[in-house]
């Protein structure tokens, strides 16, 4: 047999799926090659029942999936603190199924690549195994959503492969159900006989209401990518599964006894995190990752913590690191194997570091990642060109067309409770000899724009409006913007438009003589300004003398404190404080600072994540603090999702 495609897509998992889906259009065919019998990879064969990531700001077409699960109750609600979203997981595959038919794509189950032909880096052919006999199968442009770098390998591009017990490990996904009685527990000879919880592999439960028990049990010391070993994982794993279900039976695990359920199912395949990495143009590091760094060729967002389970260690006690991350860019180029022309390689086997693996590879992410790919490949199509040459304002373009935002800071609102950033700003350099009157603004991919006025004993000039940007996690050095004639007066005004346009507005006095007004602008962000030119009083910003240290979140009022702890030695403590009824009443303040200290000029800003507060430590010092709502609202909320996200037990009463 013999066809001709202009893209095809190698595996069906959330990447797969996204990638296919952007890449079809009315003038191309697509043909989707899976190897299971259903579409969705780890999220359906896997048995990998739970969304993880941001699910709200995905794409539209992850949009019409959960709006479909969401019409017939078959999704959990969105809740920006729960670190996995449930969903029916057979349904899943069948909306899947419903929305690569109705957009006309072709597939092929049951089927693998065998074999790809490669000419001066383009992959001009894929020989397929099919449940009909082999398909030699012609190709525009292939995207690698298989999760093994199925045809990367096969196209001798180089991949990194870590093998056994150097590998994220596997886990096997089963679910027991309540019969409503007790139940005759069964140990088969062959299978371990555990004690205590200690001696168990990692371990977790979701329980829900109807009497469903989701298991997550992990498997170590195979090769996910050997056929042998995975072989044997995939056995392992049943004979463990056994020796599990007596435990939970028995003993039960973290205070849930399952002395009443039954085994009624097992994932169709192991669920696996790692097999093969290509080695790509680019290398996403565990370093970028944690500083939210921004690319240029950005095609997706991360949003995921690090979740990194150590390789070689069954039990669950200190076996991993779930440290939150901002959001942050994937580049086009990590998809991209070193000499390739028309093949991407999407999903958890993009290049990065085995950390940065441990993030990016949840669904909600890979699912943009595909996205990204798949019009990346229609594009490449449609001009004729390598990957490499693709003109990226017209892909990023169409990828924000798509429902799918590359603005790191519309990001940020999901486990929100879990990033808390509190830090010094300028702790590199001198103290300022004053500094007053901060003022906070939100830019683009998560820039903080702080404008001050201050005197620095490392600056000739006098008093001063200076500037400091945190960006990728780091704080720029401050910068002079106006040093104008005259004293500043204190307060100022600043604003920003959509377009990035920044205006300040201040007023100097000198000699005794009547103040003047100034304004200052920048056309860049903030990064360049133009002499300060001098204006009418009408013509100054009308919040002049307005500080903002109260602003609303949604139905929520936050107000910034400045608690007395020792008037006499000035002493204070920075607190925040909210009302969840217009103002009537308020919650008992949270200390931001808990070190008594000198504090003043509190500014507070709203963001996607919460709330962004700017004040001033000792008058000579700023310090920056954001965190969650949630913090303030339900200081418990946050502690308790904390403690499930490391005892393995969930329960979807909660």
């Amino acid at each position: 047999m013999e066809d001709r495609y202009d893209i095809v897509v190698v595996g069906a998992g959330m990447a797969g799926i996204m990638a296919a889906l952007a890449a079809n259009d009315s003038g191309n065919r697509v043909l989707i090659i899976e190897a299971s019998n259903v579409l969705g990879g780890q999220g359906t064969t896997g048995g990998v029942a739970g969304f993880c990531g941001d699910t709200e700001r995905v794409n539209d077409y992850f949009a019409g999936l959960v709006s479909r699960l969401s019409k017939y109750q078959l999704i959990s609600d969105y809740d920006p603190t729960a670190d996995r979203r449930e969903y029916d997981l057979e349904c899943c595959a069948y909306f899947l199924q419903e929305m690569v038919l109705e957009n006309g794509i072709d597939v092929l189950l049951h089927s693998r690549v065998i074999n790809a032909e490669v000419m001066d880096g383009r992959v001009t052919r894929l020989t397929v195994s099919t449940a009909g006999g082999i398909l030699d199968c012609h190709c525009g442009f292939v995207v690698d959503a298989s999760g093994q770098c199925r045809v990367a390998t096969l196209a001798k591009f180089e991949v990194i492969h870590e093998g056994a017990n150097k590998q994220l490990p596997m886990s096997l996904y089963f679910t027991l159900w309540d019969t409503g009685k007790p139940v005759k527990p069964f140990l088969p000879p062959e299978a371990e006989v555990w004690e205590n919880e200690e001696a168990i592999p990692m371990t977790s439960l979701h329980v829900f209401p109807s009497g469903k028990v989701e298991v997550k049990m992990k498997v170590v010391g195979f090769d996910a990518a050997d056929g042998f070993s995975r072989s044997r994982a995939e056995m392992h794993a049943r004979r463990q599964m056994m020796s599990l279900v007596y435990f939970l039976q028995t003993k039960g695990y973290g205070g849930v006894k399952l002395d009443r359920h039954v085994l009624a199912s097992v994932s169709r395949s192991i669920g696996i995190r790692e097999e093969k990495r290509i080695i790509g143009e680019y290398l996403l590091t565990e370093e970028e990752v944690r500083s939210g760094t921004v690319f240029e060729d950005a095609v997706a967002v991360g949003t995921y913590h690090f979740d990194y389970h150590w390789p070689d260690k069954m039990e669950r006690a200190g076996t991993g690191i779930t440290t939150m991350v901002e959001p942050y860019h994937i580049p086009l180029g990590c998809m991209i194997p070193k000499g390739a022309r028309n093949l991407l390689v999407t999903g958890r086997s993009a290049c990065g570091d085995q950390m940065a693996l441990s993030s990016f590879r949840v669904m909600a992410t890979v699912a943009q990642m595909g996205f990204g790919a798949g019009h990346a490949a229609r594009l490449c199509v449609e001009d004729g060109c390598d990957v490499k040459s693709v003109d990226f304002g017209v892909l990023q373009s169409r990828i924000s067309s798509g429902g799918q935002s590359l603005n790191l800071s519309d990001y940020g609102n999901y486990l929100r409770h879990s990033l808390v950033i509190h830090e010094r700003i300028s702790a590199e350099w001198a103290r300022f000899d004053l500094c007053v009157s901060p003022r906070l603004h939100a830019r683009p991919n998560n820039r903080m724009v702080v404008l001050f006025i201050g005197k620095s004993g490392k600056s000739s000039s006098g008093l001063g409006i200076w500037a400091t940007d945190r960006f990728q996690s780091a704080w720029s050095e401050p910068r002079l913007v106006a040093a104008p004639p005259g004293l500043v007066s204190t307060p100022f005004s600043s604003a920003f438009d959509e377009n990035g346009v920044m205006v300040i507005f201040y007023q100097t006095e000198s000699d005794g003589s009547s103040p003047s007004n100034w304004q200052i602008v920048s056309k860049d962000g903030g990064q360049t300004w133009n002499d300060p030119e001098e204006v009418q009083e009408s013509q100054a910003c009308s919040e002049m003398s307005i500080e903002r240290t109260c602003i609303q979140f949604g139905s929520t009022v936050v107000k910034a404190l400045i608690r007395t702890v020792d008037a006499g030695k000035g002493l204070s403590r920075i607190s925040l404080s909210a009302s969840c009824d217009d103002g009537d009443s308020w919650l008992d303040p949270v200390d931001v600072e808990n070190v008594e200290g000198v504090y003043s000029d509190p500014c507070l800003h709203i963001t996607s994540r919460g709330i962004a507060l700017v004040y001033v430590c000792e008058n000579s010092r700023l310090v920056f603090w954001h965190g969650s709502i949630e913090h303030l609202t339900d200081p418990d909320l946050v502690q308790w999702r904390d403690r499930v996200l490391h005892s393995g037990v969930v329960s979807m009463e909660a």
